[in-house]
């Protein structure tokens, strides 16, 4: 599906929207996924918000630079800032996935103003211990291209997981339709920046505002991170989705969607 374009400054950021209620849900994509990432859900959020999922710089329908230095959490950050400035009367809920939590989570940090609410999801406030990528990364991507690298780590629990709860057919597809959006040059820059980014642990409790971490029980670098960020932000519920590993909204979406939903009716009540 065609989205619609937002320009700000040297990129258009593609996003979508659906439902017309006064409150506004942003859903975050995490590294080299989509705004796609949540569409099966859209529907069932949208019954009492109005939806909004965009694509980052370098992925999906939004503009690839071609630059891997244009590719940092702070760029992605501005962004956000910009994209929610340009397309959101009012402060937002906004649910962060991996990568997008850890953009989500500097964007409460830098602008409280613009966040109603917060789902940090399968992510980290600091680099998750376990992997560091080699000196050469970006020559190797350059010289074997992007599905090459991701097909030689791609035979994972959770992607055998997905085969099974999705079918085969589905993982290959979903695969494909990531990665035909993707810019080269951000999984260049932006995959040091996931795994060695500054930490911003020490202003956790900074954060005021209604914060669920969410997390698959099985995903192991990001499991202890939650517990950590759900430690560090006062008042921040921290929730298990048992059984599921990086991307619950795909292999556990029931329980996934019980979560967020209870998570925005614990944000309506509080204000």
């Amino acid at each position: 599906m065609a989205g619609t374009r937002t320009k700000l400054g040297d990129v258009e950021i593609e996003w979508e929207e659906h439902g017309d209620a006064a409150r506004t849900l942003l859903l975050v994509h995490g590294f080299t996924g989509a705004r796609t990432d949540f569409e099966t859900h859209f529907e069932s959020l949208a019954q009492d918000r109005r939806v909004v999922a965009a694509d980052h710089r370098g992925h999906g329908g939004s503009t690839n630079t071609g630059r891997a230095e244009d590719y940092t959490l702070d760029a992605l950050t501005e962004d956000l800032i910009g994209f929610l400035e340009a397309t959101v009367d009012g402060p937002a809920d906004v649910l962060g996935h991996s990568m997008g939590g850890m953009v989500a989570l500097r964007l409460v940090l830098r602008r409280p103003d613009l966040v109603r609410s917060l789902i940090l999801m399968d992510t980290a406030s600091e680099a998750p211990r376990g992997l560091v990528p080699p000196e050469n990364f970006g020559d190797l991507v350059r010289e074997l291209g992007v599905r090459a690298v991701v097909d030689s780590v791609a035979r994972t629990p959770e992607r055998e997981l997905f085969a099974r709860c999705k079918g085969a057919a589905w993982v290959e597809s979903d695969t494909e339709r990531r990665l035909s959006g993707l810019d080269r040059e951000a999984f260049i820059g932006l995959l040091p920046q996931v795994f060695q980014c500054a930490s911003v642990s020490g202003r956790l409790g900074e954060v005021e505002c209604p914060t669920t971490v969410l997390v698959g029980g099985l995903d192991a670098l990001f499991v202890p991170t939650s517990e950590r960020l759900a430690g560090g932000i006062p008042g921040a519920r921290l929730e298990v989705v048992e059984g599921a590993y990086h991307s619950p909204q795909h292999t556990h979406p029931e329980e996934w969607l019980a979560r967020v939903r209870g998570h925005l009716e614990w944000a309506d009540a509080a204000g």
